[in-house]
This record gives structure tokens, sequence and C-alpha cells, in this order.
């Protein structure tokens, strides 16, 4: 919400202080949030599923993706599964797809999640927790988080929950 603000100081700090490594990395954070803001443009990701398969996130998104950041310990992501599990269900042969990006770091604990909360749609792990690249990439510094996209990956919607993500995806679906 804060972006032009952000980056107004980022860019009188950085005519002041060109030569700082400091400067260099508030511009890195400034343009890595406007391209996570909504009405960006998301990177492709390209990660492993359980059985090892690399699938990047440009070949299984539809009209509309929900690229949702996730891990088995995060309660909250846990408590989310039957929402998307009904979304998923309802949408998905009218353009809806969900790519889960884990951050776990122990491969059994994020199988017995995926199992357990019945995650059939595409799910993806490097295993590295947060410092996954996907993780760096999309500004991920807490979960759940999560980004709605069109098929040109542009950003429509971001860390929307509950009934507020169902609303929308009903009104973006059910035209």
């Amino acid at each position: 919400e804060n972006i032009n603000l952000y980056d107004s100081l980022t860019t009188a700090f950085e005519r002041a202080n060109p030569d700082l490594e400091i400067t260099k990395k508030l511009r890195e954070k400034v343009s890595r949030l406007q391209q996570t803001s909504v009405d960006g443009i998301v990177p492709d990701i390209e990660m492993k599923t359980p059985e090892g398969k690399a699938i990047r996130l440009s070949t299984v998104q539809k009209k509309y993706t929900l690229i949702d950041f996730w891990a088995s310990w995060c309660g909250p992501c846990r408590s989310e599964s039957n929402t998307l599990n009904a979304l998923y269900e309802k949408y998905n042969a009218k353009g809806f797809e969900i790519y889960g990006v884990s951050l776990d770091d122990n491969k059994n604990k994020w199988l017995k999640a995926i199992e357990k909360d019945n995650r059939t749609w595409t799910n993806v792990s490097s295993l590295q927790g947060f410092k996954t690249p996907a993780s760096y990439d999309y500004a991920v510094t807490a979960l759940p988080d999560n980004y709605l996209i069109d098929a040109n990956r542009k950003i429509i919607a971001k860390n929307i929950h509950g009934e507020e993500l169902v609303t929308l995806i009903n009104e973006l679906l059910d035209k």
C-alpha cells in the first residue's frame, strides 16, 4: 500500500548515497515489492513435486491461479485446506488452479500434510524452508501467504483468505 512512498524514499537515498551496499539492497527490496504488488507480474517458479518431477507454474496456470505458500507446521495454512479443497473442486474445470508452494524442510512432514489435508492440486517444494528462491522472489516472510494471478501472471489479489477468497473466486468464475 505504501510502495510509492518506499520508492520515493529509496530514490532520495540513492541520490545521497549511491555507493553504499544498503542502497543496492533497498532498491532490490522496493523492486521486489513492486513486482509482487497487486497489478505486478509474478516471476515463474520451477520446483519439484513430491515425486521429484520439476513443475513450472507457467505449465499449470489457468485462467486464475492461486499461488499458495504454506507449510506442514503452519496451523492457519492447514486449516485453510478445507476452503481450498472446496474452491478447487468447484472451479478447477472452470479455469481455477492452485500451485501449492511448501516452505517445509522435512519431506515426510510435507508429504503427510498433503495427504491428510487432501491437497490434490500441484504441490511443490525445494525443502529449503524460507531459503527457497521462490520465497525470496515473492517476498514471502510469513505464512500463510498467497497470490491470485490471471493467465498472464498479473496479480489480482494477494494475502486473501477464507470468505474473502471464496467471494472473489465466486465473482470471477461464476460469470
